[in-house]
């Protein structure tokens, strides 16, 4: 196996934490550059033991009293821990020693955000802004940090200063758009990539956003043809074209589909999801046997894939073997136990077996789960109505017209059962 420059910094790091560890174990004094220390603090950080990376800056504190990157590296683990007001007593420290510093006041603005004390973090941000060297490099740390917060239309605020000040600014522009996307204005986002394309008609990225832009909105036949454009620049995009294969599924157009998954199988390899798919294709030609063949590929690549274990269990159900179906729907609910589309499929193949039982307490599962789903009050109550409950399925599905009182499939069912018990005018009522 070759080793990259990577593997070398990681082995590098960890060798690092191991002789800090192990100073720690021993309780003795060892020198570690600040260098170093910050490499130590920030894999703590990514292991998320942020008590673990303050002990480490208390230690570095005791090596380099004093030194700012350490103080500023303190607030920001004490923000990550919720600690606002230690994190900004860090930083009013800090700002007695360089009260100029961009930095300091970027990361007081974050806090402040988190702290849900907005003006105050506006003018911090502007302070940043007022003290920053690269004022683009400012102004997209400040958006970033209006993003993390959820805080969407801030953060679109400064992206388009970026973009009023510096009209070539691609990642502004992608960045604005992802903005867009979160908060549902699609019109919005896809005005942007289309400028982006009218600037560079040969842009494959620009093209294939808006493809994902149009796909999210529902609008098939247009993301499919913004990535046949995609195709066009590059044919090797995969993301396009796995994205294209899932609207040509959406379009019912499984046979293109799958050519465009083999592809993407081909030139990048075994992959669980594309795997799972080509099955779905696959399974809804009616070719069930091979698409189980694929379902148990996608498994044995992710055992951990619900949808694929479900997918299994679909195939037998539809060859009417049910006992088969419940194994594999059940191993597909220990990976996502509130999946209730699996719980229904579930239910309905206990009802077949003559698990009543079962079934039923599968449709209370999913009742709880999400009230609004109505094929399972309906399922439900048909399960009590064949089983000569009458009075127990008109209650149940009168419980079910108090939570959603404009389902209409609702009261065409509670009709027949009424009417079907002699109950007439009750009937004619509902």
């Amino acid at each position: 196996m070759i080793m990259d420059g990577e593997d070398f910094l990681d082995e590098e790091v960890q060798s690092n934490v191991q002789r800090y560890e192990k100073m720690i174990r021993n309780k003795t004094t060892e020198y570690f550059d600040p260098e170093t220390l910050e490499t130590i603090v920030d894999f703590y950080i990514e292991k998320d033991k942020l008590k673990k990376a303050l002990e480490v800056l208390y230690y570095a504190e005791t090596l380099y009293p004093g030194l700012t990157d350490f103080m500023l590296l303190k607030a920001e683990i004490l923000g990550l821990m919720s600690k606002y007001d230690e994190a900004v007593a860090v930083l009013k420290m800090v700002e007695s020693f360089e009260p100029f510093n961009p930095e300091l006041h970027l990361l007081k603005g974050d806090l402040m955000l988190h702290a849900e004390e907005f003006q105050q973090a506006e003018t911090c941000f502007e302070t940043a802004l007022q003290y920053a060297d690269e004022r683009t490099d400012m102004l997209f740390e400040i958006a970033y940090a209006y993003q993390d917060c959820d805080l969407y239309s801030k953060a679109i605020e400064y992206f388009e200063k970026i973009i009023n000040e510096t009209p070539s600014n691609d990642q502004a522009k992608y960045e604005l758009a992802a903005c867009y996307d979160m908060i549902g204005n699609f019109d919005a986002c896809e005005s942007i990539y289309l400028s982006m394309i009218d600037d560079d008609p040969y842009s494959a990225n620009a093209w294939y956003s808006l493809g994902v832009s149009y796909a999210k909105e529902g609008n098939h036949e247009k993301a499919l043809s913004a990535f046949d454009y995609c195709l066009i620049i590059d044919e090797d995009y995969l993301l396009a074209r796995f994205n294209k294969a899932n609207e040509l599924v959406e379009l019912k157009r499984y046979e293109e589909a799958l050519q465009e998954y083999y592809y993407v199988i081909e030139k990048d390899g075994p992959d669980s999801i594309t795997y799972c798919n080509i099955a779905g294709c696959l399974e809804r030609m009616g070719s069930l046997a091979e698409a189980r063949e694929y379902y148990q590929k996608s498994t044995r690549l992710n055992p951990n894939l619900a949808e694929a274990w479900f997918g299994i269990g679909l195939t037998f159900e539809k060859e009417l073997k049910m006992k088969e179906a419940v194994n594999y729907y059940k191993r597909a609910l220990i990976m996502e136990p509130e999946n209730t589309e699996y719980i229904l499929s579930l239910a309905e193949c206990e009802y077949q077996l003559g698990n009543l039982e079962e079934s039923e307490e599968c449709y209370q599962l999913i009742i709880a789960l999400e009230p609004e789903q109505m094929e399972a009050w309906l399922d439900w109550s048909y399960v009590m109505f064949n089983d000569n409950r009458e009075e127990e399925a008109i209650d149940l599905l009168t419980e079910a017209i108090k939570i959603e009182p404009n389902c209409h499939q609702y009261y065409y069912r509670l009709t027949t059962y009424l009417y079907k018990t002699g109950k007439t005018k009750s009937a004619l009522q509902y």
